[in-house]
């Protein structure tokens, strides 16, 4: 199995949004993709250095070709669209 961290920060104000996009977009795409094991969002409990609020995405896969496949699709990039327009 191999696992990907996506590490990024967002507003404090924005925090609601990126878990609804989450919900929406990014968890039934990676869901949906027979190599991903499992898709996780993870969230501070609260600002940190610069005030912003980090967080960030785990997936689990099958092999390294799978996961670089599936990250390259387009079903997958687009999933991640709305979210990336909030990361800082």
């Amino acid at each position: 199995m191999y696992l990907r961290f996506f590490l990024s920060a967002v507003a404090p104000a924005d925090v609601e949004e990126v878990i609804r996009l989450f919900a929406e977009d990014v968890l039934p795409a990676f869901s949906a993709h027979p190599d991903c094991l499992g898709v996780e969002l993870l969230m501070a409990d609260k600002p940190g250095v610069g005030g912003l609020v980090e967080g960030g995405a785990l997936s689990r896969w099958r092999s390294l070709e799978a996961m670089e496949a599936a990250l390259d699709s387009d079903a997958l990039v687009a999933s991640q669209a709305r979210v990336r327009d909030l990361l800082r």
